[in-house]
Formats: C-alpha cells, structure tokens, sequence
C-alpha cells in the first residue's frame, strides 16, 4: 500500500472518530491547547490621526456622513453634517441607545438636551455637544469610537453606556471555563462566573476610556446607567433552566404553590415558598426572585427591592436572550473606577431615587426597561452639565437651577414617543397594563397620534411586508417613526402575534371615540383566516422577540420546543365552523415515554390526549361553539414530568467544550406541524 492510500486511510478513520460528539470535544480541546501556546498578535498603534469619526468621515472642518455605511447611519445622529468650527469647546457624547434618545430620537436625544443645559450656563453658551452615541454600541464599539473622538480634539468626554457590556465575545478558554462551573454547580455556577467575566470586562472598558481621555487630555464626565426596577417583567418563556435530578420539576411544583398562594393574599406563605425556589435553582432562575419581591412589597419594601434586583441581574447569562440591562456588580465597578481615575460622576441610580421619593425607579423615568423618558433625559442631561461646568471653566451650578428652564417638548413628540414605547413593551412580552398606560399616554398628549395608532393596527395586521403598504409609508413620514421602525430591519417590522397589543390600540382608540373595533376585526378576519392555517409561524405563535427566536439561544430546531408547561396558538376565523386541528408533537425524552397532554379553546378543555416520546400524529375537532370570529386562543397544556436534569447539564457543558452556547432551558414539549382547517374545506 503506497503512502496516498495509507493517508486516506488513516483521514478517513479520524473524520469517523472526530464526527462523535465525543470527537469533537477532543478536537476543540486540543485547539485550544493549541491556542493557549500560540504567541499573541502585538495590537495595533493607536492612530489619533484618524479621519473616521463613527459613520462620519473628516472633510476640513466638518464630519460628513459616510455614504458607504449607510446601512449603520440608523444607528447613530441623524446628521448629515457635522460642523467642527475651531474656535468653540466641543463636548463629545458616547453611549448606546439611552444617550440616543431611544423613541424620541432625532427630534430629541441627551446630546440635544446636554447642549441646552450647557448653553443654560453662563460662559458656556460657546461649547458646541458632539453626538456619537450609537445605538447597540457595545464595549468594542465604545472603545473604538473613543479613540476616534481624540482627532476631534474634545475638552470633555460624556458617557452614558453599560446597558450592552453583557454582550461578550466568548473566548474557547472563557466558554471551557462556564463548562467546568456547569459540571461542579449548575447553571447558577456558571452564571456567577459570567457575571464575573462581565465585571472584569467593564473595568478594562473603563481602564481603555480613561487612558484615551488622558491622551485627549479631556476629562470623563460617567453616567450610571438604571434599570426599570419598579415595572419591568422578563418574558414568561424565561421560566429555569435545566437542574439536576428531578429538581426541575420539584421547582415547577413550587412556582405553582408561589403563585397560589401570592393569589390568596397568602404573602409570607409565598415568600417561604420562594425563598425554596431559590434555594433550589441556586440563582439561575429570575422567577422565584421576582415573586419573592411581589410577596415582600406589601411590608417588607426594602427586601423587595433587592429581590427586584436580583431578579434583574439573574437573568444576564450566555444561555439567555433578555432586553439590555447593566449589572449591579457593573454599577458599583463604575463608582470604583471612577473614584480610581478621577472621573466626574452622575450615578442615575441615586439620582432617579433622590428626585422620586427614595422609590426605585419605574414608569416615571423609563419607558421601557433601560431608555428614559423625556424626565429622565432632561434630568441626566442638567446633571451632566452641572458636572461639567467647573471642568469648562463655567460658575457653579445645581442639576435643579438647569432642570427649573427646560422647556417641554411638543406634544405630537411625546405622544409619539410613547406609541412606539408600547410597540417596543409588547414585543419583549410586557403585560397588558404597561401597554394600555404608553398608548393613553400618547392620546392624552396628542389625540392626532390616533392616526399612527389605526396605520400600526393596519400594517401589522396585514400579510404583506411593511413597505408594501401605504399605511406604513404614512408613518414612515414622521422622523421617530421611520428611524425606530426602519424597513430593513425585519427583526422590528417582523409579523408577530402581539394581538394583546392591537386589540389595547382598539381599546384606546375606542375610548377616545374613534370607531375601529370593527373595522379591525374585519382586516384581521380577512388577511388571516384561512382555508388551512399554520399555527407555528410567527403571526400565529410568536409574540415577542424572544419567542420569533424560538425562546433562547443554541442550536435552532426544525421544530417548536415549548419553553413552559403552556404553549398558545391564535387561530383566525371568519363564520365559526367545526374545524380539524392536525398536530405533529411529541414529548421531550423523560423518565417516562408516555403522558397526557391538555387542548383548550379560548379557556374551555377540549381534549386530554396520550402522548409519547416519538413523534405522532394527531387529529383533533374544535368544536364551532367553542369558536368565535376573528382571534381565537388555541392552549396546549404540557404534563410536568421527570427529566434528566444532570444529564442535559452534561449535555449543555460539552456543547460549551464544543464552542457552541447551549440554551439551558428545558422543553417541555415538542411541536412540528400544528395546521387548522374548517372541516368544510377538508371535505370539499
């Protein structure tokens, strides 16, 4: 045998050995074995002498707008131009979508507001206020535009950022790590040294930013960024990840008993109840903190709150997609470092608190779980340029003696803001009540938003793409409108089923005396029901972000993994008729191959049906009187069963080795095809 055909051979059995799972944990061990040996590339040298300013490039004395990233221009100032005279002080802001103004933005931000304070102060009135705060701007992107803002020669930097320094590039000696804390402790283990890998990245942040300041010589005025303690709920498909043993399912036992009893009244019966929950998950779950907080607000309003957040910061990991948020231990990194390298500070945290009473912050000064209310914008740009004046040179000033000449924004702005605010809280599964206060809100500001209201419950409720309705390119025409629900972004003009959000629009609108009920009913009857319905695409099954994902990070399926013990379908329907319900499901494997699932229509039982572990077919009635025009609530009810909790820690540990991030969330049921069809049709 000559040597091509040996080296065929041997390839050839070490692809067949490689292509097991445990194959390919060896193979990544050893490139990172590989890797942890190879000399580290030496970084480039800063260049100050940069002519790329975020998406703008340096033409002589002004910032013109990169027509090649225009693409990323949605993410930053809506400026063409930027003009960059000589003989003014410049201030630069960087940040993230809070300093962006998120829903209010472009008509305002807190670079437009901070150059108004500033411009409040006597002497200042000449510092012109350089907006590059980018929306999704990580860490990365921090550091970077950072080091681009030195050629603009700045005599202070203003940060407002921390809400997306979760978002890490996870490197393989990082993700072996999480699989050895996931081995020794579970998903709680893991989490902690996330959270710690987060706080250190922070602080090197920090470091980066102080060093470019001291290389621009231009002092660092850092904002603290808060969370929306008193209002925000994560998602109900954000239940536990896997435990080991039975755990999973002694825990479900207990969130059932929680909630009972917290029904009741039965408040110390639920906080004992929760504090087992934790206990038992070893904080990795946010569920059991979050209903110790409700148990305790009534009487014990401290312990409440840091239930709240810990709730919060508990849902921060790899193995969880959430709405952006900064960690406690972050907050406190930011006060250290900022003691550390002398820079000035605006600590939201204790601001918000001071100007409410000591109450954590809620609705007041959040729209939604990180970005401000127009409030809470003035009040952390006044902040801000109180801080700054003694740096520029300015008297001394208090954030009350800026807030007290502020002028209000228009009406048409705020109601606008506050549309797009209850879009926003739907499509990250907030409840019904947070919707209905955004949408009186915006009528109560401006009732001519009612228009923006009828074309949003037009445009979502069609099948047809946003930029194929004129409905949508009226409200494209407002600035607010066309920059939060931009075309090309299908992730924010995606068809979801947020059918809790339109029918609150009728609502609103219905109180205010505008007729719509019907005429929503009828598009809703016309554009989805069906001859056959598909009840798994999004329109029909996914009402936030997170669900359209398919409820988690990881390997996506080619079918619905139900991420609680209930699972809702909507069906359209025009004239209620006996209709067939075909379903592909099966259950997760478990310690028994067979259990009984539970099929509601709109709150009544219809069927108890014997499911297995392989996958089955299933043909079932609904029933015409159990039906009604237009939206219909399908329920699956899974059983609650016995899983092998250490096995699928095992299993998610050796993706980590792998180099793949694993969801971590048990599935509770199985889902491929789930298809309506009036029994008519079938027939005919």
């Amino acid at each position: 045998m000559n040597t091509d055909d040996l080296n065929r051979t041997y390839t050839r059995r070490l692809s067949e050995l490689l292509s097991s799972a445990d194959g390919a944990a060896t193979l990544a061990l050893l490139q990172k074995l590989q890797r942890a040996h190879a000399p580290e590339a030496p970084a480039p040298d800063a260049d100050a002498g940069t002519d790329t300013v975020g998406v703008w490039r340096r033409t002589g004395t002004e910032l013109v707008r990169d027509a090649g990233r225009r693409e990323e221009w949605r993410y930053w100032a809506d400026l063409e131009r930027v003009p960059l005279p000589v003989d003014r002080r410049r201030v630069v802001l960087l940040g993230e979508s809070a300093a962006r103004g998120y829903f209010f933005d472009p008509a305002h931000n807190l670079a437009t507001l901070l150059g108004e304070a500033l411009g409040r102060i006597s002497g200042l009135s000449d510092v012109q206020v350089v907006d590059l705060a980018r929306t999704n701007a990580t860490h990365v992107d921090l550091e970077a535009t950072a080091h681009q803002a030195v050629a603009l020669a700045p005599d202070a930097l203003v940060v407002l950022a921390g809400n997306n320094w979760h978002n890490l590039d996870l490197t393989p000696g990082q993700m072996q790590l999480l699989a050895g804390e996931l081995r020794s402790g579970g998903f709680g283990a893991a989490r902690t040294l996330f959270h710690r890998l987060v706080v250190e990245q922070a602080g090197r942040t920090l470091d980066a930013l102080a060093a470019t300041a001291h290389a621009a010589g231009a002092p660092i005025t850092l904002v603290v960024p808060e969370f929306n303690l008193a209002d925000w709920q994560d998602e109900r498909s954000l239940v536990c990840p896997v435990l080991p043993g039975e755990d999973s399912r002694v825990w479900l036992e207990l969130r059932a008993q929680a909630q009972l009893h917290l029904a009741r009244g039965e408040h110390e019966q639920g906080a004992a109840v929760a504090e087992r929950m934790r206990r038992l998950d070893g904080g990795s779950s946010h569920v059991s903190a979050r209903l110790l907080a409700d148990a305790l607000a009534g009487h014990r309003p401290a312990e409440a709150e840091q239930a709240l957040v810990t709730a919060k910061d508990t849902v921060v990991s790899p193995f969880t997609l959430h709405s952006p948020r900064v960690l406690a231990a972050v907050q406190d990194e930011m006060r250290r470092k900022a003691d550390e390298h002398g820079f000035l500070l605006v600590d939201l945290p204790k601001l918000l608190r001071a100007a409410d009473g000591d109450r954590a912050p809620g609705r007041r000064f959040f729209m939604d779980y990180c970005h401000l209310t127009f409030e809470g914008l003035a009040l952390t740009a006044a902040a801000a340029a109180a801080r700054l004046a003694d740096q520029l040179g300015a008297p001394a000033t208090t954030t009350e003696e800026l807030l007290s000449a502020q002028t209000r924004p228009a009406s048409a702005t705020l109601a606008v803001a506050h549309f797009l605010a209850a879009v926003h809280n739907s499509h990250y599964g907030q409840p019904a009540h947070i919707l209905r206060h955004h949408l009186d809100e915006a009528l109560a500001h401006d009732p001519a938003v009612a228009v923006h209201l009828e074309n949003y419950l037009d445009y979502q409720t069609r099948v047809t793409p946003h930029w194929m309705c004129a409905s949508y390119e009226k409200s494209a025409q407002v600035p607010e409108l066309a920059r939060y629900l931009v075309v090309s972004d299908t992730r924010l003009t995606g068809k979801l089923a947020d059918h809790d959000l339109r029918e609150e629009m009728v609502r609103a609108l219905e109180s205010t005396g505008v007729p719509t009920a019907k005429r929503y009913e009828d598009l809703l009857v016309a554009e989805h029901a069906r001859a056959e319905s598909d009840l798994l695409v999004d329109a029909a099954q996914a009402a936030t972000f997170r669900e359209r994902r398919g409820s988690g990070v990881g390997t996506r399926t080619a079918f619905l993994r139900a991420a609680d013990l209930t699972s809702e379908f909507h069906l359209v329907v025009d004239e209620p008729t006996d209709t067939e319900l075909r379903l592909t499901w099966r259950l997760p494997a478990g310690e028994t191959d067979a259990d009984t699932v539970q099929v509601a229509v709109n709150g009544t039982a219809l069927a108890a049906q014997r499911l297995g572990t392989a996958w089955q077919n299933t043909e079932l009635t609904l029933p015409a009187a159990l039906l009604r025009r237009g939206r219909n609530v399908i329920t699956i009810g899974w059983p609650l069963r016995a899983v092998d909790g250490h096995r699928l820690v095992e299993d998610a540990a050796a993706a980590l080795e792998r180099g793949t991030t694993p969801s971590g969330f048990p599935a509770y049921g199985h889902l491929f095809a789930c298809t309506a069809r009036p029994l008519a049709a079938t027939r005919d």
